[in-house]
């Protein structure tokens, strides 16, 4: 895998071999998996999937073959992480989500989707499902099932208080391979939200002292990555 610096010059260039140059599929793949969250800086009536194209494109270079994903409201990033691997050729996300609803105190803005039907099979319209599984636990009882996963590439963007990025930071980054990355989202957000208290800046803060990393639209939800050396 090439080092973070190479990421910096050549993110936005993406050899396109994939439905993802047609705005009508792009249109449609944003609407089925809610991609409109302020959060990921996208607009479905200009085909602009936001910091999904970082994501996106991120993988295309980089082609990790293992990749996890922790937490998504409606399944937008998993489903861009799966897409860039099915157009790689190769790669699997492992996509975890508690399945919490707001009846949960660390619901974090879910909505309940991965228990339903609909959840569990909404990749299969996009024939995604050779590369991504949905596991509906939470993030402490999938590391404990699954205890040798190793990975190249870890997006986190679950339990968002400070304690709760903490914990799937600790989970997580032993099993991250050297040279992988780990990808953090909310990064810019230090208020108390409805949801929460928010405290992923607070460890990107503490994370970036000691580890290379990029940061995106800072003044904003903010996209965080750092490097493992």
């Amino acid at each position: 895998m090439f080092g973070i610096k190479t990421f910096i010059k050549d993110y936005l260039y993406i050899k396109v071999s994939s439905k993802l140059s047609n705005d009508w599929f792009i249109k449609k793949l944003m609407t089925t998996f809610q991609a409109d969250q302020p959060g990921h800086r996208a607009n479905i009536a200009k085909a602009d999937m936001g910091y999904g194209w970082i994501h996106y494109g991120f993988i295309r270079q980089q082609k990790p073959k293992k990749l996890l994903c922790v937490g998504s409201r409606h399944g937008f990033i998993p489903a861009i992480m799966a897409q860039a691997c099915k157009d790689n050729g190769f790669g699997k996300v492992d996509f975890v989500d508690a399945g919490f609803d707001s009846t949960s105190e660390n619901h974090w803005t879910g909505v309940g989707y991965w228990l339903t039907e609909k959840g569990k099979n909404c990749f299969k319209e996009f024939k995604l499902k050779k590369h991504i599984k949905l596991f509906v636990q939470t993030t402490e009882t999938f590391a404990k099932n699954y205890p040798k996963n190793k990975y190249d590439y870890i997006y986190v963007d679950g339990d968002h208080s400070y304690k709760g990025v903490k914990t799937d930071f600790k989970l997580f980054w032993p099993k991250l391979n050297q040279g992988g990355f780990m990808l953090f989202h909310d990064i810019s957000v230090t208020q108390t939200l409805n949801e929460g208290e928010y405290g992923v800046w607070k460890l990107f803060e503490e994370l970036k002292e000691k580890n290379p990393y990029i940061a995106f639209d800072y003044s904003k939800s903010g996209l965080g990555i750092i490097q493992k050396k």
